[in-house]
């Protein structure tokens, strides 16, 4: 068995057995003696499958969730384990858990051999963080250039200070605006751009529904998401995904966290750490 699909069983049987909720990652290393990166490649692959509901945010490093717990798909899939296990010992070659998707989810029009390759060369290239930005093309509550440009700005300052503590592996900006490129598909392309990505930025003050969409994109395939909200804007809905909101007022220029830079210098390592992995 692949060491990281004996991990992910491990983890769904103990927490299934223990019936333990939102677990953090230090208690999961605790229980199993997993390292925390070998922690993250399990819940990821659990994620994959549909097992697990994972609660992302900041400042979580080295662990890249906040916490987990295991959904009535993974319950299921315990209980199957459970029946191949009293037929067969585990390491025999039978694979106990399901395949990952072919095509990605939230991409119903299927992805092409060239769509792979684009996703495969920017997330395995360690010299560049490749950003996604999200929004509304026009608001009340911000001027989308000036909003983009300043977002760009933070993660270009945040960059330039990862690289004085990482000489030996210099990284460079590469901040998109998501938009579709002419003759392909309208979601594909972007659904192309969001999961090739590291970071996924998205503006959420005015509730725009394809925002949304794609930003449940992100989520779906366990990316870092970065969610913006303007400070007079309604409240996001609550349902997804337990995220942290940032807020801002002036287009960007003012964000409402004294720890911001701090965090996002620790979502640039996570998401540099973990290039390489898809």
């Amino acid at each position: 068995m692949n060491p990281i699909e004996e991990n992910a069983v491990n983890i769904l049987i103990y927490l299934t057995e223990n019936n333990i909720k939102d677990v953090n990652g230090d208690r999961i290393k605790d229980l199993t003696g997993l390292k925390p990166d070998d922690i993250n490649d399990a819940l990821d692959y659990l994620e994959s499958i549909g097992s697990v509901d994972i609660l992302r945010s900041l400042d979580t490093a080295p662990y890249e969730f906040s916490s987990v717990t295991v959904n009535s798909r993974g319950r299921y899939l315990y209980h199957e384990l459970k029946k191949e296990k009293n037929e067969i010992e585990i390491g025999k070659g039978k694979k106990l858990l399901p395949e990952r998707p072919v095509n990605p989810v939230g991409s119903p029009y299927g992805f092409t051999e060239d769509d792979w390759k684009f996703v495969s060369l920017r997330r395995e290239d360690r010299t560049s963080l490749n950003v996604v930005f999200g929004l509304q093309y026009k608001s009340e509550y911000y001027d989308t250039e000036q909003l983009v440009e300043t977002i760009k700005k933070r993660f270009q300052k945040t960059i330039e200070f990862y690289n004085t503590k990482n000489s030996e592996r210099k990284v460079t900006l590469q901040f998109e605006k998501l938009t579709a490129g002419y003759g392909e598909h309208l979601f594909n392309a972007i659904a192309r751009s969001i999961i090739g990505s590291d970071i996924a930025v998205f503006e959420i003050s005015d509730g725009n529904r394809n925002v949304m969409i794609e930003l449940g994109v992100a989520l779906t395939w366990g990316f870092r998401v970065l969610p913006l909200r303007e400070k007079r804007s309604p409240n996001p809905p609550t349902d997804i995904s337990g995220q942290t909101w940032i807020e801002y007022e002036n287009s960007g220029e003012k964000i409402f966290d004294e720890e911001f830079y701090k965090k996002l210098e620790k979502m640039i390592e996570q998401a540099i750490a973990k290039k390489g992995k898809m």
